[in-house]
C-alpha cells in the first residue's frame, strides 16, 4: 500500500500559534512540514516552487482580514489540486476564506486542544479507507469517466481538452477537481492509485 504523504506548508504570523500548530502536525506521520513563514508574498513565492499538498492559513495575517482571502486566491491559480486549510479566530472571516478557495475552514481554538485538533485533521485528510473494504467505487458521469481514464493514461489538461473537444482546459480541470473529491484523492498519482483500489480501474483496462 502507497503511503501518502502531506507535504505541509504554514502561512501563520503569531509565534505560538506556529508553534502548537507544528507540535499538532508532528503527531501525525502522514504529514510533513516542508517550510512555514510570516510573509505572504515569500509564502506565494514558496507554494509556487515547491507546490505543497496542503497549505494551513492563518485567517488574519497582522490583523488585516483581506490577506489571507487574496493569498488563497493567488494560490489556486497554480495549485488547483492542493487543499487549503484555513483557520480563524473570527466569524466574519470563515466566508471570505472559504470563497477564496480553502477546502476547510476551522476555529482555530481547536489548537489549545491537541486530541481534538488531532481528530479533526485524521478525520478530514485521513478519513478510514472505505474503498479499500470492497466498497463500490463512486458514481461517475461519462465525462468524468472519460477524463479520469485519459489522467491515468498520463495526459495532461491541454491534451485531454483537446481529446474530447473541450474549448479550453477550464472545464478539464473543473471535472479533475470533482474527481479528486469524490475518489477523496490528494493529487493525480493518488487518484489514479484510488482508481485501480477501488476497481473502478483494471490494469488490463483498454
Amino acid at each position: 500500500m502507497l503511503a501518502n504523504i502531506y507535504r505541509t506548508f504554514i502561512l501563520e504570523d503569531r509565534f505560538f500559534d506556529l508553534e502548537a500548530i507544528k507540535a499538532i502536525l508532528a503527531k501525525i506521520p502522514e504529514i510533513q512540514v516542508i517550510g512555514n513563514t510570516t510573509m505572504p508574498g515569500e509564502a506565494l513565492e514558496f507554494c509556487k516552487q515547491k507546490r505543497p499538498d496542503l497549505i494551513i492559513v492563518d485567517g488574519d495575517i497582522y490583523g488585516d482580514k483581506t490577506i489571507s482571502p487574496g493569498f488563497v486566491k493567488s494560490v489556486r491559480k497554480f495549485l488547483p489540486e492542493s487543499r487549503v486549510l484555513g483557520m480563524t479566530r473570527y466569524d466574519e472571516c470563515i466566508d471570505p476564506l472559504k470563497r477564496a478557495g480553502c477546502n476547510y475552514v476551522v476555529n482555530k481554538n481547536v489548537i489549545e486542544n491537541q486530541e481534538a485538533a488531532l481528530k479533526f485533521l485524521r478525520e478530514t485528510f485521513f478519513p478510514k479507507p472505505q474503498h479499500l473494504r470492497g466498497l463500490s467505487p463512486p458514481t461517475l458521469t461519462e465525462d468524468e469517466r472519460k477524463v479520469l481514464l485519459l489522467i491515468c493514461e498520463g495526459n495532461t489538461e491541454g491534451q485531454i481538452a483537446l481529446i474530447l473537444g473541450y474549448p479550453s482546459r477550464k472545464r478539464v480541470r473543473k471535472i479533475k477537481n470533482t474527481l479528486f473529491s469524490k475518489f477523496n484523492a490528494i493529487n493525480v498519482a493518488h487518484l489514479v492509485y484510488l482508481a485501480f483500489m477501488t476497481g473502478y480501474l483494471h490494469p488490463d483496462d483498454d
